[in-house]
C-alpha cells in the first residue's frame, strides 16, 4: 500500500496506514474518533450514504455543498467553511450517487480553502482505479502537500488531508479490505478503536489479496 501510494508521489510509511475491514469500517472508526454529539460535517450532495450511515449514529449534523456536471461546486464552499465544519467528506473521483470526476482547478482551490480555514479533509477514493481513459488527476493528499510546500511534500499525512481506499471495488466486493491513510497520531487512535471492534482485519483475506496484488494489479 505504501508503494502503491507513492506511485501517485505521496511518501508513506507503514505508521501512515490502518488496513480495515473494508473502507466502510474506515468511516465508522474516524466517526468514532472524530464526531462528538453535534458536530457538523461537510459533505457534497448527494454524497454516499454509507457514510451517513456510520456517522449519524454519533449524532452528526450535516452542511452540504451541491455538485454540478464538473463535481463540487468550490464557488458555493467558502460560506459553508465559515460555519466551522469538523471536516470535509470528499469523493473527488466518480464520485457515488452523482457519477462527477473534480477538475483540477476544483481540487487545488478546495485544498487552498480547507487550508485556510484549518479543516481536514477525508479523501474517499474507491473507484480511482477504474478509469479507462483519460489522464489520471492528482489526489487532494498530493495537491496538499504542493500546496504548502516542502515540509508536507517531504511528510504529507502530518497535513489536512486523510486517505480512503478500497478493493472492494477493484478485486472483489466480498473481500473486505480497505486502508486508511492518516498522520501517524490519528493511526495511532484509530488503530485503538479498532482492535475493540475487531481487533484486526482478516489475515487470510490479506493474504488473498497480496497474492493478488504483489506483482503490480493495483498499478495494472
Amino acid at each position: 500500500l505504501c508503494r502503491h501510494m507513492e506511485r501517485y508521489g505521496v511518501k508513506v510509511t507503514p505508521a501512515n496506514v490502518l488496513v480495515t475491514s473494508g473502507s466502510q469500517q474506515a468511516l465508522d472508526l474516524i466517526g468514532k474518533l472524530m464526531i462528538n454529539s453535534g458536530d457538523r460535517i461537510l459533505t457534497e450532495a448527494p454524497t454516499y450514504l454509507g457514510a451517513l450511515q456510520a456517522w449519524s449514529g454519533y449524532r452528526a449534523r450535516y452542511l452540504t455543498v451541491p455538485l454540478d456536471d464538473e463535481g463540487l461546486q468550490t464557488d458555493l464552499l467558502e460560506a459553508q467553511l465559515r460555519s466551522g465544519p469538523k471536516f470535509l467528506y470528499i469523493l473527488p473521483n466518480f464520485h457515488n450517487p452523482g457519477g462527477t470526476t473534480l477538475p483540477l482547478e476544483r481540487r487545488r482551490r478546495l485544498v487552498e480553502l480547507a487550508s485556510h480555514y484549518g479543516t481536514p479533509i477525508l479523501e474517499d477514493d474507491p473507484y480511482g482505479q477504474l478509469r479507462y481513459e483519460g489522464d489520471h488527476l492528482p489526489t487532494l493528499v498530493e495537491i496538499d502537500a504542493e500546496f504548502n510546500g516542502a515540509a508536507a511534500a517531504e511528510h504529507p499525512f502530518r497535513g489536512g488531508v486523510m486517505y480512503l481506499g478500497t478493493l472492494s471495488k477493484t478485486l472483489a466486493p466480498g473481500l473486505r479490505i480497505g486502508w486508511v491513510v492518516a498522520p501517524e497520531a490519528v493511526i495511532f487512535r484509530l488503530v485503538q478503536m479498532k482492535q475493540g471492534a475487531d481487533l484486526h482485519t482478516s489475515t487470510f483475506g490479506q493474504m488473498v489479496a497480496y497474492e493478488v496484488a504483489k506483482d503490480g494489479f493495483l498499478d495494472r
